[in-house]
Parts: structure tokens; sequence; C-alpha cells
């Protein structure tokens, strides 16, 4: 590939890195049976398009409080490297809230996973990553079977929230665009 004029202003350059960069899901999830990228794949991929665009970016986290829950809120900043746009950034964040109970991990790798979880999807927003579903978000599916016919609860492991369906379909829309939690996570329960 030709290398290109370098683009003027930070919005052009992280357009350039959003037409050329392409991380593919290829670690796979026993457990949960889905294919997934890591937040290192994506900041692997990232290098080299940055570079040729002429900018960096780097990552903060903060905790917040959200109604009752608490969040990692993780924000990346990216800027140009250059000299003529020296100050000027751009930021997105994403939130994702620290499992209650995770089995084997100590509270220090819970916090560590909620911050790596909300950098990668920080990292997927600004950089436009993905344009496919969303493996993490588990479809009726994935849960412990296929949505009932009658009615039916269903729950959001993330966050615990119960919801009472009267079709699979009523179930399916909902799931697209729950809006209950950053990152939710179904069951069906039987």
């Amino acid at each position: 590939m030709a290398e290109a004029e370098a683009p003027r202003g930070i919005l052009g350059a992280i357009a350039q890195v959003q037409r050329s960069v392409m991380v593919p899901k290829d670690k796979y999830n026993e457990f949960g049976r889905f294919n997934y990228r890591s937040f290192e794949d994506i900041v692997a991929a990232l290098k080299k398009p940055c570079e040729d665009a002429g900018i960096g970016f780097f990552m903060s986290d903060e905790i917040v409080n959200v109604g009752d829950r608490y969040y990692v809120k993780a924000t990346v900043s990216v800027f140009l490297t250059d000299e003529p746009g020296a100050g000027e950034t751009f930021s997105a964040s994403a939130y994702a809230r620290e499992a209650e109970h995770k089995n084997g991990s100590d509270d220090a790798q819970v916090t560590g996973m909620a911050s790596s979880y909300a950098r990668k999807y920080a990292l997927c927003g600004i950089f436009a990553i993905d344009g496919e579903s969303d493996p993490d978000q588990l479809a009726p599916a994935k849960g412990r079977g296929q949505a009932p016919q009658g009615p039916f609860l269903a729950h959001c492991r993330s966050c615990g929230t119960r919801y009472q369906f009267e079709t699979p379909e009523q179930y399916e829309e909902f799931v697209a665009n729950p809006g209950c939690c950053p990152a939710p996570a179904w069951e069906i329960e039987g």
C-alpha cells in the first residue's frame, strides 16, 4: 500500500485508522462457546495503522457510580503525534461493571478484568472496530436453552435484573437492545 499524505486534523487521522484496521476474533471461549478478540489483540492491531496516520492514544480508568452500582469507566484519548496538530485530542469512553462473584479470582483481578473489558470497548468505539454482532452478548441459544414458547423469565447475569417475556420474539427483540446495563449477559430460566 502506498504511503498516503498524513491527514490534517485528528478526525481525519482517526478515519484513516478506521478504514485500515482489522482485528479478527481468533480466540475461542470454551465456556461461553464464542469467538472473541482480546484487548491485547486490539492494541497490537492498532499500533501500525496509528503510526501511519500520525496518531497515538492513551487510556485512563476511573470508578463511577451509576444508580446503585459501581463501574469502571475507561477513556481512550487519541492525539496527533506531529507538531502542527499538537494538543488536539479526541476521546471516547466505555463502562464495565465488576462481577459480584468471580470464582478463582481475587478482587484486584476482578477490577482488572472490568478495566480490560471497558478499555476494549472504548477502543472499539473510537476506531470503529467490529461491524458484526457482539459475541460477548449472549444470544438466546447460549442461555440454558432456547426460549420457550409460553411465558418465561430471563435474567441478566451481569446486573441481576429479571424480566418476563411472553414469546421468544419479544425476548429476541429486547436482547437486541436491552439497556439494563453496559454489558448484559442473558440466561433463560427454565
